[in-house]
């Protein structure tokens, strides 16, 4: 059995040999396993990304980490929290607040429950793990594709340390980073950090500020004490604040829009989803305060380390969009209000002793209230030229105007609440110097409540017989629901090692979402949707090679999903709702490799092979393709180093790409159907203290749509949510010690 490092010797090599030489790979320590432990040496799929690679690679949110891990999709629309994150091919967004993510996204150790609280700038990262696969044990609330955790820097108890960064860039970029850590006194120490992120929109607009701009500020306070050598105490409070021009969507409009725009004298934009220019009449927003606060106590006793972890999440946000994607008042989504509270606490035993067993048990407790609307006004408003649009693309002219009216409305006021327990355990058996067992089980129980409340109202003439376009739409509802459910999920697995640097191992590991209520469900959808559970099956591999100036991974899975989760668009192209609706596999093999043939060159990559497929229910007889989900994906980076000046110049190259895949559930023409690549590079130099780069994102500006959306029934506009155009910028960072 190989020997692991203590996580500090690993942690703290030093950053100026790192910078002048590439002449062999740093062990990397993660805590995948809620232990400190060397990446080679642990049976599961992790990927793994280091405060040098993030800074290396710019990355400063999740779609840059994607970007570096073939295994992860992400997928935004109407707002952050509906960003949609995808491990080998499934998981699904958050558009109903009532549907958990299926990758957990974890911060230092907290779940953050709706995916969109973690997807602001985060300052400080110590390192990102990527999990692929069911994490039930050792995660348990929602992993059951995979987990994200980001682990933030802890305070330095022996100096002062910190840096400071400014970016400037294209679309008027400003981003301005900050930390500063240090002791104070000889058991305590602090960390403060912050950032200040704005620039223009990339979708110009004629009629307003151009959408998908950025206005965001965060800072970070960490506190560390060490009362006595047993015992750590760590604080960490938090605030986010984002003001955001998100998320506008370019569009093709029917002659239904576009005659009107003439009608009226209006401007015609050109016809084109994916030429960054679309005209609105409401400016899309997104505004969010978030507050948090979280502790972190570790008492070591004689034999096992104590862990509790309490975290506290409150945070409010709200949306707006124009839904028909025009300068025409047709339908937009205004104010639309949301609130939300997490508290939750674990306690974890973790044994510290010779000899071949080694275990974890542990508690968890998580309570979660999430509100919808609340405030008296409609949020959903149909405009003055629904008549005459709506009357045009359907061909009713004016007897369109008996099933809607300008003026209608909906309103919402709904709550849901989920009090969730479990306990865990898990150990592992060295049964000889070169094999070990290791077995995990979770039993989880889990209550929801959801008191929902939707009114459409419309003054139409079918209003009263339930046939408005509003009530299709957004069903009424004003009742109570409750469900309960309980079970277990588990993990076992047999690890070889081969030789010193070789690792081969099988598992197998089960994992479960938990299933809710739908706080909009349109015509003839189920208001309550099932569990999904998932059970996954892998053979991989681990290995050192060439005096460990190559690590190469491959892992081939197998992974089927009962009742998933299925989130799709109202057949009248306005609203989503859930459904257990089919039964799916995902299978494949997928590769990673880090190597330093030279002293001067530095290699990373990946790539995936995936059959991903619906087998039973719905889905399959509608004979539809999993989304997101290429045959072949990958990346690859080359970071080339030259010493000059009393310092290294480097040129970083990061390349992505996906093979042909739908970007759309349910709307699946050939024009959904499309193939990805993405190339950031990088030109720097840097010393001790100083780091100034030139930098390119999407350099050869390709137009890529990660959401295509169904086609809106009575306009005919579909819209495409695009990534970033090509941008470019200047960082210089100060680090100072």
């Amino acid at each position: 059995m190989r020997i692991i490092k203590p996580i500090a010797a690993a942690i703290t090599l030093s950053s100026s040999s790192a910078y002048i030489q590439g002449a062999a790979l740093e062990e990397v320590i993660v805590t995948a396993t809620k232990r400190a432990e060397s990446l080679q040496d642990i049976p599961v799929t992790v990927n793994a990304l280091s405060a040098t690679t993030i800074q290396e690679a710019g990355i400063s949110d999740i779609e840059d980490v994607a970007a570096l891990v073939p295994a992860l999709t992400v997928s935004s629309n109407l707002s952050p929290f509906a960003t949609a994150l995808r491990i080998r091919g499934f998981g699904t967004s958050q558009n109903d607040p009532s549907l958990e993510a299926s990758v957990a996204f974890i911060v230092d150790g907290v779940y953050m429950g709706q995916s969109g609280l973690g997807m602001s700038d985060l300052t400080d990262m110590e390192r990102i793990e990527v999990l692929q696969g069911p994490q039930g044990t050792l995660y348990g609330k929602n992993s059951n594709a995979g987990v994200v955790s980001v682990i933030t820097k802890s305070p330095n108890l022996e100096e002062t340390e910190g840096f400071v960064e400014a970016s400037l860039g294209d679309y008027s970029l400003q981003k301005y980073v900050g930390s500063v850590s240090g002791p104070i006194g000889e058991s305590l120490g602090y960390l403060l950090s912050g950032s200040w992120h704005e620039t223009d929109g990339w979708l110009e607009s004629d009629t307003g500020d151009d959408l998908n701009g950025v206005k965001d500020w965060n800072a970070r306070g960490k506190l560390l004490w060490l009362p006595t050598d047993a015992l750590s105490i760590q604080l960490t409070a938090s605030h986010v604040d984002r003001d955001t021009s998100c998320c506008g969507a370019d569009a093709t409009q029917t002659a239904s829009i576009t005659d009107q725009l003439v009608a009226q004298g209006l401007s015609v934009p050109k016809n084109d989803a994916f030429d960054y220019k679309n005209n609105q009449d409401i400016n899309s927003s997104f505004n969010l305060q978030s507050d948090a606060v979280n502790i972190k106590l570790d008492y070591e006793l004689d034999i096992a380390t104590l862990t509790s972890l309490t975290a506290w999440n409150d945070y409010d946000y709200k949306t707006s969009t124009d839904a028909d994607r025009s300068q025409l008042a047709v339908l937009g989504i205004v104010d639309d209000k949301y609130t939300g509270e997490l508290w939750s606490q674990e306690l974890r035993l973790s044994s510290d002793i010779d000899g071949p067993l080694q275990y974890m048990a542990g508690m968890f407790y998580a309570y979660q209230k999430l509100t919808r609307g609340g405030t008296g006004q409609g949020n959903v408003v149909i405009g003055d030229d629904i008549i005459a649009v709506g009357g045009a693309q359907t061909g009713l002219g004016p007897l369109f105007g008996t099933v809607v009216q300008p003026g209608d409305t909906v309103f919402f006021d709904s709550k849901w609440e989920t009090e969730t327990i479990a306990v865990f355990g898990q150990s592992t058996y060295n049964i000889t110097e070169a094999w070990a067992a290791t077995l995990g089980l979770r039993y989880t129980s889990e209550n929801k409540d959801a008191d929902l409340y939707t009114e459409p109202f419309s003054t139409a003439a079918t209003f009263a017989t339930g046939g408005s376009l509003v009530q299709r739409a957004f069903e009424a509802v004003d009742d109570d629901f409750h469900r309960d459910n309980d079970g277990f999920t588990w993990l076992a697995n047999l690890t070889w090692f081969a030789t010193e640097d070789i690792m081969l191992f099988g598992s197998v590991s089960t994992g479960s979402k938990s299933g809710g209520f739908n706080g909009v469900a349109g015509e003839g959808a189920q208001r309550e949707f099932d569990d999904e559970d998932t059970t996954n099956y892998e053979l991989g591999i681990k290995s050192e090679l060439f005096d460990n100036r190559l690590q190469l991974n491959a892992t081939a899975f197998y992974t089927e999903f009962d009742d998933l989760q299925f989130l799709a668009q109202q057949p009248t192209g306005v609203g989503t709702f859930v459904s257990n609706a089919a039964a799916a596999t995902s299978s494949g093999v997928d590769l990673s490799f880090s190597a330093a043939p030279w002293d001067f060159l530095m290699l990373s990559g990946g790539l995936q092979y995936l059959d991903a497929e619906y087998t039973d229910g719905d889905l399959d007889d509608l004979n539809l393709n999993v989304p997101y989900a290429p045959d072949w994906s990958g990346n690859v980076s080359a970071t080339f180093l030259l010493p000059v000046a009393g310092g290294v110049t480097y040129l970083r190259s990061d390349y992505s790409f996906m093979g042909d895949h739908y970007t759309s559930p349910t709307y699946q023409p050939s024009s959904a159907e499309q193939n990805k690549t993405l190339l950031n590079v990088r030109l720097g130099w840097r010393n001790e203290n100083w780091d100034a780069a030139v930098w390119v994102k999407n350099a050869t500006d390709e137009a890529y749509s990660n959401l295509s959306l169904a086609p809106v029934a009575y306009s005919g506009t579909a819209g495409e949510y695009l990534e970033a155009p090509r941008t470019w910028g200047v960082t210089v960072r100060f680090a100072f010690f």
